[in-house]
């Protein structure tokens, strides 16, 4: 299986935002702009994770002058209809519903994660329902125990125990999220992210403290997961995905070559 690298757009009120530790949120700008850029990138699968804490976004806006849609579903029609690639979408899912609406609206897979601790029989049931393949898990943790509920919240799992379970339960995909290194540049935390890739066996994808292209390589080479996913770096330095694409190449990870391409 090649390797994936993977834009994580996080939403708020309509708009993607830059975080940093889950605290601070700074506005990048109207999401289906940045998606057309992606797209023309041809990276190879994007996430999209509504962070808002209601569904009333702020349209108020006037100098992003792109009218954006007023909910989540809405918002998703229209990321869509431009996405060529793979699409995930989370934040907010609290229902069967709010699954099959995400998965009617154009996403691929569902993103979960605060439901899972409320609703400890809703991984069956989605699982039943949707089928693994359609379900991910995000995991959001500091040191070695996993939060919620915008990382408020410690669930007193370890991460690995928490992984262990939702595999056992069905999810067909983690997303291995840190929390105490989001948008700090400061490297991807690779012996936990090792630590799970080692102890579950489905994929999983390690976001959270990509500060150059080069530490996504660490990542792959010390860590192995299925797929690195960033925020920050795909915001504010140009063409990054090539860029991380060819770094990725020339240390002889086996990654699809899309991006390179793309520009030539």
């Amino acid at each position: 299986m090649k390797k994936r690298v993977i834009p994580c757009l996080f939403l708020k009120n309509g708009f993607i935002i830059r975080s940093e530790k889950f605290s601070i949120h700074q506005l990048i700008g109207n999401p289906i702009n940045e998606l057309e850029r992606f797209s023309q990138w041809a990276v190879d699968e994007i996430a999209y994770i509504n962070i808002s804490k209601d569904d009333v976004y702020d349209i108020r806006r006037s100098e992003h002058k792109v009218k954006i849609p007023n909910n989540r579903f809405e918002l998703l029609k229209e990321i869509s209809k431009k996405c060529f690639v793979p699409l995930s979408f989370g934040g907010g899912i609290r229902t069967l519903k709010d699954i099959e609406m995400t998965l009617q609206c154009g996403a691929d897979k569902v993103i979960l994660n605060s439901i899972l601790f409320y609703d400890k029989s809703f991984v069956l049931d989605a699982v039943r329902v949707f089928g693994s393949q359609a379900l991910v898990a995000s995991v959001d943790y500091i040191g070695d125990l996993v939060y919620h509920s915008y990382g408020k919240i410690c669930s007193n799992y370890s991460v690995l125990q928490w992984c262990r379970q939702l595999e056992m339960e069905g999810i067909g995909e983690i997303i291995l999220n840190s929390i105490s290194r989001d948008g700090t540049a400061q490297g991807y935390d690779t012996v936990t992210i090792k630590l799970v890739v080692d102890g579950v066996n489905i994929p999983v994808i390690a976001l959270g403290g990509a500060g150059d292209y080069y530490d996504f390589v660490e990542c792959f080479e010390k860590a192995d997961p299925a797929a690195v996913a960033a925020g920050n770096i795909f915001h504010f330095k140009e063409h990054s995905d090539y860029h991380i694409k060819k770094a990725l190449i020339s240390a002889n990870i086996n990654v699809r070559r899309g991006a390179e391409t793309a520009l030539g």
